[in-house]
């Protein structure tokens, strides 16, 4: 009973010393970085680089006994201790993104699968699995070389991600699944969880590496389109024609002329329109003309009424009423009245 609350006491401490120190670094390390994307990668990149080293020795140990898992040996302060650090790390990295990068917290890859992790880390302690444990941490390869890049985008190395993910993540996974299995008596007491745990974690690895496969060809596909070239046309003063031959070359910006076989279509769509609009304003005036004329002449009296008012019945008669009174006739009457 004393033991155990000693030993509970002992994990409780070595939890919270790791929780406070992930804290420190990150409120140091955080302020050197601008962007709230860079800060939530920081826990990130330091957990992952300490869990791959941390796994050195047990890989190292499980790669000289052509993939025995048995010859790992068992669980060790330095395992547990490790064990607690990753429990700490993901506290932290959900207590900092809940007050600092809530944004950058996904519901799945967040939230759920770090509260997860830490009862399958909580688990694995007790079972006295922790060597196993650390173990598969040196999947935290990839993490590491993705939260680098994210660091620093001139880092950012998609092949060596996606070639350590399949070599950790997608090949030692199923590798290690297997030897859990065959050699669960000598390992585990007979047990299936670290095979299960395994085996419930490897379709979300497995969706992690096909969403990496779909983002090379879709960053392949923009590579082979044509792109399209926007270029500023700069209004310049025309230079000289001093060519017959090229005259096209010599009047016309090269930026202009290279642009205008991809700009052609776009031409003659804009000038369609343009017709269509100036056709369509055109009828618009003449029908409105047509019906300013047709009410100006309802308002004024007939021809008719007129002709009556001036004592008339034809147009003719005005007329030479009008040559009477000033004296003036048409040529032709002057030409007859020459002749007589």
């Amino acid at each position: 009973m004393v033991a155990t609350c000693l030993g509970e006491f002992q994990a409780l401490g070595t939890f919270t010393v790791c929780l406070l120190v992930l804290i420190a670094l990150y409120t140091v390390l955080g302020a050197r970085f601008t962007t709230i994307k860079q800060r939530s990668w920081v826990l990130t990149t330091i957990s992952s680089a300490t869990m791959t080293i941390a796994s050195l020795p047990l890989v190292s140990r499980y790669a000289s006994s052509p993939g025995d898992p048995t010859r790992l040996g068992t669980s060790t302060y330095w395992t547990v201790l490790t064990s607690r650090y990753f429990q700490a790390y993901l506290v932290a990295d959900l207590l900092m993104g809940w007050m600092h990068y809530r944004k950058q917290v996904n519901i799945l890859t967040g939230w759920i699968h770090h509260t997860i992790y830490i009862f399958i880390v909580e688990y694995a302690i007790r079972m006295g699995w922790s060597h196993i444990f650390c173990l598969c941490a040196v999947m935290e390869i990839p993490t590491f070389v993705l939260a680098l890049g994210s660091l620093y985008p001139a880092l950012r190395a998609d092949m060596l991600f996606a070639a350590s993910f399949f070599a950790t993540r997608i090949s030692l996974h199923i590798a290690l699944c297997i030897s859990f299995i065959t050699n669960r008596r000598s390992m585990t007491g007979g047990s299936l969880a670290p095979a299960a745990i395994m085996g419930c974690i490897f379709p979300l690895h497995a969706f992690w590496f096909y969403g990496c496969l779909k983002g090379f060809v879709r960053r392949a596909r923009v590579k082979s389109e044509p792109h399209v070239i926007k270029l500023q046309v700069v209004p310049e003063t025309p230079t000289p024609v001093t060519s017959i031959a090229s005259p096209m070359v010599a009047s016309v910006h090269p930026s202009k002329y290279w642009s205008f076989p991809r700009r052609r279509g776009s031409i003659r769509v804009a000038m369609r329109s343009f017709s269509w609009d100036f056709e369509h304003t055109r009828a618009k005036a003449v029908g409105r003309f047509g019906e300013v004329r047709r009410r100006l002449r309802a308002s004024l009296p007939g021809r008719a009424s007129v002709y009556a008012y001036v004592g008339l019945d034809h147009r003719g008669q005005l007329q030479a009423a009008n040559y009477r009174l000033s004296g003036a006739y048409p040529e032709e009457e002057q030409e007859v009245t020459a002749a007589h």
